[in-house]
């Protein structure tokens, strides 16, 4: 058993409890409708939040409350309409590799013409590095991700689990600071993404990477999350509570604990007065 900021090293519980991530009175809103008139869709307003270095923090909400829309704002996908929004301390100007964005399908990201191996290596080919020290970074990361044994194989000869892996290996190849995840287990059958949800708290472990995960299931936020902040319906959505989750890792579906978790987000949801937030 094992949780979050275990180390002996006090350095690193210091720097793990430093942002890396401030939103603060953050909104993003879009213009719909013709020519003739014009509305204004407010998506997000007024959130604020802090997201510690190294920490699993979860993005929870029903769909359509804005989840992906902060997660691309912070993948620097899109520009926020007021509020600000800074990584290391830094505005976000646009996509750079300190964030990487996880989809949910990973047939979109995939090249299907490369098999595992050169789909690993080809952020890393495409910054000039030399062929051999691709293959000693794509090892480490195939070996990482459950993939040895697959490295000749193309995206069509994969399960929907092994592409994700892939996925997530390309990702961790370009060492990137902060993982983003887009509902990423969501298009997954509910064994594997059993087996994945596993397998990410094994790697998110090993590597110590920030780690900002979207999803709209309360037991998958329960399983992953050192923290879990809960959105309000849109428009407006905001992060309206965040909740600490100090379960041990790896974390018991079935214990008292987990599930006394997991009925106090079920009962947050099914109160009256969240959807009059």
């Amino acid at each position: 058993m094992w949780s979050p900021g275990s180390d002996n090293d006090s350095s690193s519980n210091k720097d793990n409890e430093s942002s890396i991530i401030s939103i603060r009175r953050l909104g993003k809103s879009f213009e719909t409708g013709s020519r003739r008139k014009t509305v204004c869709y407010q998506v997000l307003k007024d959130v604020d939040l802090e997201i510690r270095r190294g920490e699993f923090f979860i993005l929870l909400g029903p769909s359509g409350c804005g989840k992906s829309t902060l997660l691309n704002l912070i993948a620097g996908f899109e520009k926020q309409t007021e509020g600000e929004l800074l990584v290391h301390g830094r505005p976000i100007g646009r996509p750079e590799k300190e964030r990487a964005m996880v989809f949910q399908h990973a047939d979109a990201s995939l090249f299907p013409w490369l098999n595992v191996r050169e789909n690993i290596e080809f952020g890393l080919r495409m910054r000039g590095m030399k062929k051999k020290e691709r293959a000693e970074i794509s090892a480490r990361y195939i070996e990482l991700a459950g993939l040895k044994g697959h490295e000749r194989k193309f995206p069509r000869e994969l399960s929907g689990g092994m592409k994700q892996r892939v996925q997530i290996a390309r990702v961790l190849a370009n060492e990137p600071d902060i993982l983003l995840m887009d509902e990423p287990l969501g298009a997954l059958d509910a064994f594997t993404r059993r087996v994945m949800q596993e397998e990410l708290v094994r790697i998110w472990g090993e590597t110590k990477k920030t780690i900002l995960f979207v999803t709209h299931d309360i037991q998958e936020a329960v399983l992953l999350g050192v923290r879990i902040g809960i959105m309000s319906i849109g428009p407006d959505s905001r992060v309206f509570e965040i909740m600490e989750n100090g379960l041990d890792y790896p974390r018991d579906l079935t214990s008292r604990e987990f599930n006394l978790i997991q009925k106090k987000l079920q009962g947050i949801f099914q109160d009256d007065l969240y959807f009059h937030l």
